[in-house]
């Protein structure tokens, strides 16, 4: 068996882990996948008698996701000049695209108010004015045009992501004539990707730049994932494919049995493909847990991973409590000696003193997971229940759907801090 650590750039949320895990399927040789979506690496363990580094990676690219190959250490990942310049590449190319987008949709929106009777007429009520329509359709193709790979690829494994659903979102509101809507979706889910990609990045900074080259305790750790992050995840999995099974409904049910006005309902029933990705629902918990061990691990204690520090949040704030709630706690003295393999946690400060650190940052790490779970699933429930009533325009669902991932990250990356409160 031989082992393989790839940078995969782009893979923010669990879709993208999904669409790399469905990529390397077909593959018998790989034996084993795991995902860290906060460092956006991918272990592979393989048999090296029956496949190799290049046939992965292949695998991994045809998806749209540069993945390129890193240094295998439990406690560093190390991407050379190249690939980060790769990296670079892609990004300016996005950012490029988005700020087209945004000025051909501008160029729509002027003309749309210079034949209206009111230039408020041109955001509330769409004239549809030829020439604007023309500015709006290559608004929504050049907004959308780094995505169309990461779609197809989507489509030809089977998944719906947020890409494909976006495209199809956009795509169904030219069919209906609604391009200035359709350019609004583009324009602004590419915005707000944005926006994602730069708030999960800073995540990353944030906490490489607090450990480094950090504890092997940790990095082992980040692999076990605490059991409400495993809770979410298979929330997810069936969140999906029933959200995109009710806009189905939605498109079909009521055109045909209340009113015949197929292209108002196909409109809501777009809302909810655009609400049906749980993106910000998945990575607010792993963002948050990483937080906290990293910003621990700076004052000394280190846990490994997020199921432990979940347990420690239930126990009282001293080593018996750790002790009753299956914590195995070890000082620095007896750390990297062989009693730190079989820890959970590691204590390099006095032990009254880090305990108490401990429990109450678990107990607040806990509270921002609730926080950021609620913030998701209230964005999500409110345009679904106000989409079919024809209370949710497509571009505000967009806008509000990413930016929540936006907000839970950022607010996950308070857990950086330490506080006794």
């Amino acid at each position: 068996m031989a082992e393989l650590r790839l940078h995969v750039h782009g893979m923010d949320c669990a879709d993208e882990a999904a669409l790399v895990r469905h990529a390397l399927a077909p593959n018998p040789a790989i034996r084993l996948v795991e995902f860290d979506l906060i460092n956006g690496n991918v272990d592979v363990t393989f048999d090296e008698a029956a496949t190799d580094q290049n046939a992965i990676l292949a695998a991994i690219r045809r998806t749209g996701l540069p993945a390129h190959a890193a240094l295998l250490e439990r406690d560093e990942t190390t991407a050379d000049a190249g690939h980060l310049h790769d990296h670079d590449h892609a990004d300016s190319r996005s950012t490029v695209s988005t700020a087209a987008s945004g000025v051909l949709f501008l160029i729509g929106w002027v003309i749309e108010g210079a034949v209206s009777d009111h230039w408020l007429d041109a955001f509330v009520q769409h004239a549809h004015d030829p020439r604007a329509s023309v500015f709006y359709a290559l608004a929504a193709v050049v907004g959308l045009w780094p995505m169309w790979g990461r779609a197809l690829a989507s489509i030809r494994h089977r998944r719906l992501d947020m890409h494909v659903l976006v495209c199809i979102t956009v795509i169904g509101a030219g069919i209906i004539g609604e391009w200035s809507e359709g350019a609004a979706v583009a324009f602004l889910f590419a915005l707000a990707h944005r926006m994602e990609a730069w708030s999960i990045e800073r995540a990353r900074r944030e906490i490489s730049a607090l450990v480094g080259r950090g504890p092997s305790l940790i990095a082992e750790g980040l692999q076990q994932s605490a059991p409400v992050e495993r809770w979410i995840e298979r929330f997810a999995a069936v969140y999906t494919p029933v959200v995109t099974g009710a806009a189905v409904t939605l498109a079909l049910v009521p055109p045909i049995v209340i009113d015949g006005e197929w292209s108002v309902w196909f409109y809501r029933a777009l809302v909810f493909l655009v609400l049906a990705c749980p993106c910000a629902l998945v990575i607010s918990t792993p963002v948050t847990m990483v937080a906290a061990l990293t910003s621990a691990a700076r004052k000394g204690v280190l846990v490994k991973g997020g199921a432990v520090l979940e347990r420690a949040a239930a126990a009282a704030p001293n080593r018996d409590g750790l002790t009753k709630a299956g914590i195995t706690v070890v000082g620095a003295r007896d750390a990297r000696a062989s009693a730190a393999g079989h820890a959970d946690v590691v204590l390099a400060t006095s032990d009254d003193q880090a305990i108490a650190i401990l429990v109450q940052h678990a107990r607040r790490a806990l509270r921002v997971v609730r926080q950021n779970v609620t913030i998701a699933l209230l964005t999500k429930v409110a345009f679904l229940i106000s989409a079919p009533f024809g209370f949710a325009p497509l571009w505000m669902a967009v806008l509000a759907d990413t930016g929540a991932t936006v907000i839970v990250t950022l607010n996950a990356l308070r857990m950086l801090s330490v506080t006794r409160s």
